[in-house]
C-alpha cells in the first residue's frame, strides 16, 4: 500500500499481518440436517438401485435384494422413530425455555436446590 492506494486483495481498515480471522463453528442445526438429508438421500438412491435390479435375478440374488428389501424398510421406521422423538425434544425444551422465562425467580431456585440435593448424594459415603 504505498501513497494510500489499495493493493490488489487489499481492503480499507485491513490490517496486514495483524489480520485476525474466526472461524465459523457449524451450527447443530444445521449439522442435525445435513446429517438427516444424507440418510434421505442414501436412503432413496438403495431404493432406486432395488427398482432398478427387478429384471431377471438368480435365485441368491433374489435372496439378498429380499433381505435388503427389509433392512431398508427397518431403516425408514428408525429414522421415522428418530425424526419422532427429535420433535418431541425440541418441544419439550420450547416448553422449558418458556417456562423459565415466565418463572425465573422460582426456575433458580429449583435449580438450586437440584443441585444441593445432587451435589449432597454425591458427596454421601
Amino acid at each position: 500500500m504505498l501513497g494510500g492506494e489499495l493493493a490488489p486483495g487489499e481492503w480499507v481498515g485491513q490490517d496486514v499481518g495483524m489480520a485476525k480471522t474466526k472461524a465459523k463453528k457449524p451450527s447443530r442445526k444445521g449439522a442435525s440436517s445435513q446429517a438427516s438429508h444424507n440418510i434421505r438421500e442414501v436412503i432413496s438412491h438403495a431404493e432406486e438401485l432395488l427398482h432398478a435390479t427387478t429384471g431377471d435375478l438368480g435365485e441368491k440374488a433374489r435372496e439378498v435384494r429380499h433381505q435388503l428389501v427389509r433392512k431398508l424398510e427397518a431403516a425408514k421406521e428408525k429414522f421415522q422413530d428418530l425424526d419422532d422423538v427429535k420433535e418431541a425434544a425440541e418441544e419439550g425444551m420450547k416448553e422449558a425455555d418458556r417456562m423459565i422465562r415466565k418463572h425465573p425467580y422460582e426456575s433458580v431456585g429449583v435449580a438450586l436446590v437440584a443441585g444441593l440435593v445432587i451435589g449432597a448424594l454425591l458427596n454421601r459415603r
